[in-house]
């Protein structure tokens, strides 16, 4: 994408909505029409380098981003805006957050850490 110069560690479609989210090493999330192909807009993590983007939760429009500083962010898909950041999990050999996941038909979200702890929030 346009703007970037970090290396992409992760990309992810939007289950419904024609929409590609990547995660780099220059903290940017970037968003993607599919119909398009452009770059619709940038979000910038300024206290830590995202590694994996989270998966969109297919029953509401938001999305959470894990990062090296051990939380997680809460990301309003519709408004390109973090509303909530909160800390996670404990850093464990230079690691923190590995991965975040939605079940298909819940409201929920659970990431899994370096610390052991798998955590499931509503």
């Amino acid at each position: 994408p346009s703007g970037g110069s970090g290396q992409v560690n992760q990309v992810v479609t939007h289950p419904s909505q024609p929409l590609t989210i990547t995660a780099s090493d220059d903290r940017g999330i970037r968003y993607l029409d599919n119909r398009t192909v452009c770059h619709l807009c940038d979000l910038t993590c300024v206290t830590c380098v995202t590694s994996p983007v989270s998966p969109v939760s297919p029953v509401s429009p938001v999305s959470v981003s894990p990062g090296h500083d051990c939380s997680l962010r809460l990301w309003q898909v519709c408004q390109r805006t973090c509303v909530q950041e909160f800390p996670a999990h404990r850093r464990k050999h230079s690691e923190a957050v590995l991965a975040v996941a939605f079940p298909p038909r819940r409201a929920l979200s659970a990431s899994a850490g370096a610390d052991a702890l798998a955590k499931v929030f509503v």
